[in-house]
């Protein structure tokens, strides 16, 4: 039987990068960080992790005491949630549209609930995602056209 594409999918360049932070977090060296590549991620440069070896090596990260924003920004991504990318480019685009980057969520959950009946960013899924990312864009746009 043929593996699952996520347990061969490369992991992205922001998990790369949020790697590289724990490394310097924690004042790890470069041996002592490639020997928990190999050991956890089963592979010698983070460029080589496949999604569950970056999991695995992130939980071990954790464990040592590393501490990351970037899984309450994402959620803990789910497979049938809205990616990462997604929500990311929502809050850049909520960002846009009401000129005030990164003020978190309360307002874009708000319109999320008044608009696509949706709670909060965090039930998003990825099909309403795409729903929620044209629409943003489409009154982005009208606002530009107003200025």
């Amino acid at each position: 039987m043929a593996k699952s594409s996520a347990f061969t999918s490369p992991i992205t360049p922001k998990q790369i990068a949020l790697l590289h932070v724990a490394k310097k977090q924690l004042s790890l060296d470069d041996d002592s960080y490639r020997a928990i590549l190999a050991r956890y991620g089963r592979c010698e440069s983070a460029a080589d992790l496949t999604q569950p070896g970056f999991t695995a090596v992130i939980k071990y990260f954790t464990a040592m005491g590393f501490r990351s924003t970037w899984t309450q920004r994402t959620y803990g991504y789910r497979p049938t949630m809205a990616t990462p990318a997604q929500v990311d480019l929502i809050r850049s685009l909520w960002g846009k549209f009401t000129g005030k980057p990164d003020n978190g969520d309360v307002e874009l959950n708000k319109w999320l609930e008044r608009s696509h009946k949706v709670s909060s960013l965090r039930f998003v899924d990825n099909k309403r995602a795409a729903k929620v990312i044209s629409a943003l864009k489409a009154m982005a746009a009208r606002k530009l056209d107003q200025i």
